[in-house]
């Protein structure tokens, strides 16, 4: 049975589909694009039943970003680009999930997430001349998770809409200390020299703390092969700091923090091509890293913010197969005032606002097969 039985039930049971793919499993790690604490490539592989399909569905998807648009507010520092000192990652996601559906209502979907960086930052000499660029990386199985989705109406019964809530737990599986050599400038001996030092939060697989998942996702059919819908995903990580060191120059920075996660999507979907399983979507997309936890402390070193896009979609489903391909288009990144920031600011006198780096978009695919 189909969770629709409207003239537009195609579109809503696709709909619910790449939705639910953005919502389970994928919400357990940040969506943030760039040094706003980036882990996930978006996968859940919650799909509504069908009586052509069994209850085992495997999915893989992948998502990549290149980060280098500094921001602190929403103010651009366009000189970083001039001068070349921009710190630049390039980050690639790939997660690996088994979802069983336990029936029409309810299912639980298990998560594996791998991901591999590159980041690139410069060395200055005692004057403040850049010497040269250099690369960091790092790599390594994420923080697995594992959640639960079920409909809040029976979804094998008419409806024009419907609500789908979620609940799952991370794991800290993912090395949260990944270590490089660093360049540095030896200002004794006016030469470059090779540190080891822990990467930038940003680039570690994982996060070094327990997170639990909230999800929601609602749709409603529109009819002439229109779909509204929105979605809300909130990450919850009672640990305050990990206790990885930062190797940062403030001295309320020192030590890593586990952070809050938060996504948000509204919009509409439209079923083009229904004989060939083809919907485009156009959506706004919000996510980021939250200044205060809604648990725990905060003190830990983050880089709070948000980054709002628009975000076009294609989608792909023949019999037991389904493709999903979005390119969320950033047009507003705000790097907010971290807690370490303002106590620093307390401290000195002085104000004090962070930065940090931003894609101007990213790239997600997924794939699906239902056994």
């Amino acid at each position: 049975m189909t969770p629709t039985h409207t003239p537009a039930g195609h579109g809503s049971r696709l709909l619910t589909f790449l939705a639910a793919v953005a919502l389970v499993s994928s919400s357990a790690q940040s969506f943030g694009q760039g040094c706003v604490l980036a882990r996930g490539a978006g996968h859940s592989g919650m799909m509504p039943h069908t009586t052509e399909s069994g209850p085992w569905e495997l999915s893989t998807s992948y998502r990549y970003f290149k980060s280098d648009r500094h921001f602190v507010g929403t103010t651009e520092q366009v000189h970083r680009q001039e001068e070349g000192s921009q710190v630049i990652n390039r980050s690639h996601f790939v997660d690996l999930g088994v979802t069983y559906h336990m029936s029409p209502r309810y299912s639980m979907t298990l998560t594996v997430p791998y991901s591999s960086h590159d980041r690139s930052s410069v060395v200055r000499d005692q004057n403040r001349a850049i010497i040269e660029r250099y690369h960091v990386q790092s790599s390594g199985v994420g923080d697995i998770s594992i959640g639960g989705a079920g409909w809040v109406l029976d979804p094998t019964t008419p409806h024009r809409g419907n609500l789908q809530l979620g609940l799952g737990v991370v794991v800290p599986t993912g090395d949260e200390a990944v270590r490089d050599v660093f360049h540095a400038w030896d200002a004794v001996n006016n030469r470059v020299i090779g540190v080891e030092r822990t990467v930038d939060q940003s680039i570690q697989p994982g996060s070094g703390g327990w997170g639990f998942n909230l999800n929601a996702y609602g749709y409603r059919d529109l009819g002439a092969g229109f779909t509204a819908f929105a979605s809300a995903s909130y990450t919850i990580t009672p640990e305050d700091e990990n206790g990885v060191p930062t190797y940062r120059s403030s001295a309320f920075e020192q030590i890593m923090g586990v952070t809050d996660t938060y996504l948000g999507r509204a919009g509409v979907e439209y079923l083009a091509l229904p004989d060939s399983g083809v919907s485009l979507s156009l959506a706004l997309r919000m996510e980021g890293v939250p200044v205060h936890d809604l648990v725990g402390g905060n003190t830990g070193f983050r880089r709070p913010g948000y980054s709002v896009g628009i975000e076009p979609g294609i989608s792909i489903t023949r019999a037991k197969w389904s493709a999903r391909l979005y390119v969320p288009v950033a047009v507003q990144r705000n790097r907010q005032q971290s807690v370490p920031d303002k106590l620093e600011t307390a401290h000195t006198g002085t104000y004090r606002q962070g930065d940090a780096a931003f894609a101007d978009y990213l790239i997600a695919f997924s794939l699906s097969y239902r056994l």
